[in-house]
């Protein structure tokens, strides 16, 4: 069990450090000045990756598993299949949506200290 929440906390911080530093660089580049120009960075980066994340958790969840085959043509074992592998891609698409969302919301929070930190 502590492993698992190590595990989840360092991937979302990693994801938090690294998107950050994609906005820095951005930043940087258009010689942004004021910290409204770095806080409005860190809001539209955190969320782009609440919308990815809930995009991939949408994609998870399409219902065009098998295209070009009947219903009729699909046995008990292929069709029982079929379900384990969609509830596995779900199960990682939330996984990926809770990453995402909350690496998100991390950097919505920066953005909310960011001018209080460059006065």
């Amino acid at each position: 069990m502590k492993s698992q929440a190590m595990r989840f906390i360092t991937i979302i911080l990693i994801l938090t450090v690294v998107s950050g530093i994609i906005v820095l660089a951005i930043g940087l580049i258009s010689k942004w000045q004021t910290e409204i120009q770095f806080s409005n960075g860190y809001f539209y980066g955190g969320g782009v990756l609440l919308v990815i994340g809930l995009v991939n958790a949408m994609g998870a969840r399409s219902d065009d598993r098998m295209p070009g085959m009947a219903d009729g043509r699909i046995t008990t074992d292929e069709r029982e299949s079929s379900y384990q592998l969609i509830s596995e891609d779900i199960a990682r698409a939330n996984y990926r949506m809770v990453y995402l969302g909350v690496s998100g919301l991390l950097l919505w929070g920066v953005a909310a200290l960011i001018p209080a930190i460059m006065k």
